[in-house]
């Protein structure tokens, strides 16, 4: 408990969730022009599984939120992780602004209030997740690389692995609910829409 509360009152090498947000939205104004291109818009590498067909649809987005977690959290165990962290928000905005652009390629001003009510919940959601997880990675990985600089036998900076698993799978959890809320509101649109 002591490493808890300490690291809480630590402010030191903190960044603003702001900064992290940053790079996603230079992603989605990115993703938005590529957009037109089909090729990209169809591959779900790219699209990352925000328009899937129903019956798939929740459980391709859990799995790429859980992908994308899995890979900020190995980028924040190496030294040199950071670069990549920040990679990954970007091509976690790329995917939304493509997914968005595509909608409103699809189906042009009609895309609007789907967009709202059904894709602008989810993708704030996955956003904010994903700013916290990589700004969790990058500390992660800023830690470790001071941590290798100094060859410090002081364990105060050290960090500590089992809080930064237990941030991981709260960040998880979140996105299950996440992923889960996304559907019920999926279905009440469609069912309100019938």
């Amino acid at each position: 408990m002591k490493q808890i509360s300490t690291f809480n009152n630590n402010r030191k090498g903190r960044t603003s969730l702001l900064f992290y947000i940053t790079f996603i939205i230079i992603g989605i104004v990115s993703g938005a022009f590529i957009s037109e291109k089909e090729s990209l818009s169809s591959c779900v590498w790219i699209n990352q599984c925000f328009q899937m067909q129903k019956s798939v649809r929740s459980f391709f987005l859990l799995a790429s939120m859980i992908l994308f977690l899995f890979a900020a959290f190995l980028a924040g165990l190496s030294a040199v992780g950071q670069p990549f962290g920040l990679l990954l928000l970007v091509y976690r905005g790329v995917g939304i602004g493509v997914s968005a652009g595509a909608m409103y390629a699809l189906r042009g001003q009609d895309a609007i209030l789907p967009v709202i009510i059904t894709f602008l919940p989810i993708a704030s959601a996955v956003s904010v997740i994903s700013a916290l997880a990589v700004r969790e990675s990058v500390r992660n990985s800023g830690i470790i690389f001071s941590y290798c600089l100094s060859r410090s036998e002081d364990s105060y900076d050290r960090p500590s692995f089992r809080l930064y698993c237990v941030r991981f799978i709260v960040l998880i959890i979140f996105s299950i609910f996440a992923s889960a809320v996304n559907e019920v509101i999926i279905r009440l649109y469609i069912s309100v829409r019938r």
